[in-house]
């Protein structure tokens, strides 16, 4: 099981569909955009997300009356009522272990996904012919944090179906700087 990070809201205005659910978390919990996330959903699948939007909301009414309550705007004022506020996460489904492609429900505890389950995510692990053309690196926190090999298929890399055949037209010095990028990031 991974840190569990928030849960599952869906309101009226914004309910779960089968392309996006909205999560809240703590306020001082750090989240990136593209970040994966995974959340228990029915028949003992999980269905994963990645992070499209970070929100913040209080119980302010309006601009106006949040300026009002810091003494029309004295930036040294303090508040006299201490606002509630909550951050909330849009998250778009990549996928489900189970294709069951539902809405999620409401409630349903969000985690944080460890390496395996990114790379599952994102069809990193079943790649054939692999070479590595760089790394992705999940999740802000020290303790939190995952780096994994970012691999594509060798033959769309040089071979009949191959990027390279399309760089004629730019001539020798961009393949010569193709070539040195994917040699480098292999090199680490």
């Amino acid at each position: 099981m991974g840190k569990v990070i928030g849960k599952v809201i869906a309101t009226e205005k914004n309910p779960s569909t089968i392309d996006d659910f909205y999560f809240w978390t703590k306020q001082d919990l750090i989240l990136n955009p593209f970040d994966v996330v995974k959340v228990g959903h029915i028949q003992h699948s999980v269905s994963y997300g990645v992070v499209q939007e970070i929100s913040h909301i209080t119980d302010t009414a309006n601009f106006l009356s949040d300026y009002v309550s810091n003494d029309f705007g004295n930036v040294e004022a303090t508040e006299n009522t201490r606002r509630i506020g909550m951050n909330y996460v849009k998250a778009q489904v990549i996928g489900n272990t189970e294709n069951i492609y539902i809405p999620l429900i409401n409630n349903q505890k969000v985690e944080l996904a460890n390496e395996s389950e990114v790379a599952e995510a994102l069809g990193l692990n079943n790649v054939k012919n692999p070479v590595t053309c760089g790394y992705l690196q999940m999740y802000s926190g020290e303790k939190d944090r995952i780096t994994l090999p970012v691999q594509m298929d060798s033959r769309f890399l040089i071979g009949p179906e191959g990027a390279f055949k399309y760089f004629r037209y730019f001539g020798i010095g961009c393949k010569n700087l193709i070539c040195n990028v994917f040699v480098k990031s292999n090199s680490r």
